[in-house]
C-alpha cells in the first residue's frame, strides 16, 4: 500500500535497505520480498544502502533511484545532485565496495543467508524453550541472517522489564564475555521500556557458528535471569 499512497499523492517511496539490504534478509534487497495486491514487484523511486555494501573495511553508502529522478536533477541548475563532503567519492571505499559486491555475486552469498536463515531463526527459537534463562524470551523473529530476540518480563503478557534494569545491556555484556557480539535495542514497547538483541552474522556464517552462537546466547541469558533474580531477591 505504500507505493499506492505514494503515487497518490505525489510523494517519492524511499526504501531504507542500510540495515537490510545487500543479502542480509535472503535478497539483495529485503523490499524484494514483497508484493503489490497484484502480486507484481514493487519498486521504490529510490534505495539507500550502506553497512553490508562495504564488507566492513571502509565506511561507504549509496542512494539508488529511478532514471527519471536522476533526468531531473541532472536539468537543475547545478547540473545534478550536490551532495559533496570530504570524504564523499572516496576512491578506496568504491574499491572496497566494489571488491564486496563481486565476492557476494561469485560466492552466492545472497542464496545462502536465504539458506541458512532457517537455521538461525530455530536454533534461535529453541532458547524460548531451554536454559535457565528461557523465561526471559518473550519472542524470536527474523528473515534470512537477520533475526531479533526479544526480552520480557512475562511472556504470556508480552509485558517488558522496566528501563531501569538494563536487561538487554545485561545480556550485551554477558555475551560479550563469552566473544558473541550482539546488537542491544531499547524502547520498542513504548519508547522507553522494550528489550531486544540484534542478531545478525555475517553472510560467510557457518551452520556451526550459527549452533554455537545460539549456545553461547543460552547461557548469557541464563546470567542475566540469575542477575534479575538476585536483584528481586
Amino acid at each position: 500500500r505504500v507505493r499506492e499512497i505514494c503515487d497518490r499523492h505525489g510523494v517519492l517511496f524511499i526504501a531504507d535497505e542500510v540495515l537490510c539490504g545487500v543479502g542480509r534478509t535472503g535478497k539483495f534487497f529485503a523490499l524484494e520480498h514483497f508484493t503489490d495486491a497484484r502480486g507484481a514487484a514493487i519498486t521504490p523511486d529510490i534505495i539507500t544502502l550502506g553497512k553490508g555494501l562495504n564488507g566492513g573495511y571502509v565506511p561507504l553508502s549509496a542512494m539508488l533511484a529511478r532514471q527519471s529522478l536522476f533526468d531531473a536533477m541532472k536539468k537543475s541548475k547545478l547540473g545534478g545532485l550536490m551532495h559533496a563532503q570530504t570524504y564523499s567519492q572516496h576512491p578506496v571505499a568504491a574499491a572496497a565496495g566494489l571488491a564486496t559486491l563481486r565476492y557476494i555475486q561469485e560466492h552466492e552469498l545472497v542464496e545462502r543467508a536465504a539458506r541458512l536463515g532457517p537455521r538461525l531463526l530455530s536454533q534461535l527459537g529453541v532458547l524460548m524453550d531451554v536454559g535457565d534463562g528461557a523465561a526471559l524470551v518473550g519472542d524470536v523473529r527474523g528473515i534470512g541472517l537477520l533475526a531479533g530476540v526479544e526480552l520480557v518480563a512475562d511472556r504470556a503478557s508480552k509485558r517488558p522489564f522496566e528501563r531501569g534494569l538494563k536487561v538487554v545491556e545485561r545480556l550485551m555484556d554477558a555475551a560479550l564475555a563469552r566473544g558473541l557480539i550482539v546488537w542491544p535495542n531499547t524502547g520498542h514497547a513504548d519508547g522507553t521500556n522494550g528489550d531486544l538483541v540484534l542478531i545478525a552474522p555475517p553472510l560467510v556464517v557457518s551452520e556451526s557458528q550459527i549452533d554455537e552462537l545460539a549456545v553461547l546466547l543460552r547461557d548469557s541469558l541464563a546470567d542475566v535471569a540469575r542477575d534479575i533474580a538476585a536483584l528481586r531477591s
